[in-house]
């Protein structure tokens, strides 16, 4: 880690420590907002989620995170390279609307942590965040450790296990 990446970190720890919340354990059956960080790589995971909560009244969110310098399709709902300040924190205009919605549950399946994720998924305003990070100082409620299996499929599945686990107590 750079001198650059340590002080946008540090920078990025103040603003999170900034916002109070206190998480709320949600009911995966019950949920009406459902927001979803996540890269490229996982469009099928994605999608298997946005299927998984297809239902009346349901509004979900998804925001996609490129970290190669690529041209996407230009998306409110994406963040590119060139989003992103000097310090590699994007800025606060492109991702304003996904961080500021009220979650019920934000999932993040993002499997390559990066900078860009990690503040999405800190600043959010989401009741209850929920995804997979070796790093023990992480910005979710629920962190899953999926172990070697690397794979965006297997984390969905156990991320929504784990949160139905959670309500029948």
């Amino acid at each position: 880690m750079g001198l650059k990446e340590k002080y946008a970190r540090k920078k990025l720890k103040k603003l999170v420590a900034a916002i109070h919340r206190q998480p709320v354990l949600p009911d995966v059956n019950t949920a009406r907002v459902i927001g979803v960080i996540w890269q490229p790589s996982q469009k099928e995971a994605f999608n298997w989620l946005r299927n998984y909560f297809v239902r009346d009244q349901i509004i979900f969110r998804g925001f996609c995170v490129f970290e190669d310098v690529t041209s996407p399709h230009p998306d409110p709902n994406s963040l590119t390279v060139k989003e992103t300040s000097w310090w590699g924190l994007p800025k606060y205009e492109k991702v304003s609307e996904f961080v500021e919605m009220n979650f019920d549950i934000l999932f993040n399946i993002a499997l390559s942590p990066n900078l860009a994720v990690d503040y999405i998924t800190g600043l959010s305003r989401a009741k209850f965040k929920v995804g997979s990070s070796p790093d023990n100082k992480n910005y979710f409620d629920l962190n899953i450790n999926i172990g070697e299996n690397r794979d965006a499929m297997f984390l969905v599945k156990q991320q929504i296990f784990y949160l139905a686990q959670l309500n029948k107590k």
